[in-house]
This record gives C-alpha cells, structure tokens and sequence, in this order.
C-alpha cells in the first residue's frame, strides 16, 4: 500500500485545523442569501462538511465512497472560487441554476403521474423565477466554465478524472478489480497510489476554498495560516508522481 508520507500526512492535518478554525468564524456572520459574502459562507459550509465525510471514509479503507465525497468537494471549491472572482454574476448563475434544477424536476413527477409533487414544484418554481432579472433564462452550472472564471482551472482537471475513474459508474469504473490478472495487478498499483494522491487533492481542494473564502469574509488571520499552508502544498507538490522538478 502507498500510503502518504508524514509530511503529507501533517499539512493534511494543519489544513483541517485552519478549515474549523475558519468555519467558527463564519459561524457568528449574518447576513442576506443573495450577498455574495453568505454564499461563500454556504458554499464553504458544503466544503468544509464533505472534507471531514472524505477524511472518515479515508480512514477506514472506503476508497471509492471517499473519492465520491471528494468529487463534491471539489465542486464546491470550485463555486468558492467563482463566487470570489464574479460575486453578483455568481449569485445569478445560482438562481439560474436552481430555476433549471426545479424544471427537471417538475418534468420527472409530472412523468410519474405524481400531481401534488407537480404543483408543489411549481409554486416553487414561480417564486426562484420572480428572482431573475427579465430576459434572463435558467441554465445549468457548467464546471469547465465556473473553473475558468474562478481561476481554478487544475481543480476542474481534478472534477473530470475522478468523474471517469470513480464517481460515475463507467465502463472505465466498473472493469477495475474484475478483469484478469494482469489487469488487475495494474489497476492495484493505480488504486494504491489514488489512495495517497486523492488525499492530496481534498488538501487542495480544501486549502484553496479555505484561502478564498478567508478573503471573502476578511479573516485576515486564517488567510495568513492559508498563505503559509499553500507555500508549503507547493513545495511538498514538488516530489509527487508527475510534478518533478524537471516537468
């Protein structure tokens, strides 16, 4: 088994004490759901909830349910970095967002023949669409697209590759562990070293969220902590399997 190294292992660690440190100061915020700074405080909430699910599950050898949680991660450290980056245009993207998501809904109780779903949706559907600017159609989230404008483009490489190889059911997915021998010996190698480098991708999902939502809600002490913890990722990155100094 490739397990982390105690380096790893240590800035994990230092990077989940500034995440709680970080969520007790968001705790004591108020504010409006349509400010750009409470939807940070929502989105991290939603970070800093899947870090500790992944960290369980992680511990007990749950490989794939962790890498899952970790997919969720990752779109939230991704949003914290588009809220950051486009503030007000975010928050729209949000409630197009939500008008889309309760369409398809509708669509699926109305198939089922489920009619008090249906108008339950419907009421809800009126009162989001009263939220948006007229001319304004609803839209889906795009991560490609939320990653760029967030700057955080490596994160949105991270959303695809666990997308294919583990959260999703794929061909690619379901083949590891039951194929033949050779294969399999192969795709044990891939599995031990996914075991570490997925830790070391929730420590960055984490620490960048962490870092922008510090900026978001002006803890000036918690972004020097981010500060410091990012300079150290960056030089423990320096050894990893693909990232040598001679890349």
């Amino acid at each position: 088994m490739i397990e982390p190294t105690r380096a790893e292992l240590a800035i994990y660690d230092d990077i989940s004490k500034l995440g709680e440190r970080l969520w007790d100061t968001s705790t004591d915020i108020e504010g409006l759901n349509t400010d750009p700074k409470m939807f940070s405080i929502m989105l991290y909430k939603r970070l800093w909830s899947n870090q500790r699910g992944y960290t369980a599950l992680w511990k007990m050898n749950l490989n794939l349910e962790a890498s899952i949680v970790l997919r969720s991660a990752i779109e939230a450290a991704i949003c914290i970095a588009a809220n950051a980056r486009l503030k007000n245009e975010f928050v729209l993207l949000m409630h197009k967002d939500s008008v889309s998501t309760i369409q398809g809904q509708i669509k699926v109780h109305r198939d089922n023949d489920a009619q008090d779903a249906v108008r339950d949706g419907e009421a809800a559907l009126r009162f989001l669409q009263a939220k948006l600017p007229q001319g304004i159609k609803p839209a889906r989230l795009d991560w490609k697209e939320l990653a760029s404008k967030g700057g955080v483009p490596q994160l949105y490489g991270f959303h695809r590759l666990l997308s294919s190889v583990s959260s999703h059911v794929t061909g690619l997915s379901i083949l590891r562990g039951v194929t033949n021998e050779r294969m399999d010996a192969g795709q044990r190698e891939i599995s031990e070293l996914e075991r570490k480098m997925h830790l070391m991708m929730m420590a960055g999902a984490m620490l960048q969220g962490a870092r922008l939502h510090s900026v978001m809600i002006e803890a000036y002490a918690e972004l020097e902590t981010a500060t410091a913890l990012t300079e150290r990722l960056a030089t423990l990155s320096m050894i990893w399997p693909g990232v040598g100094l001679d890349d």
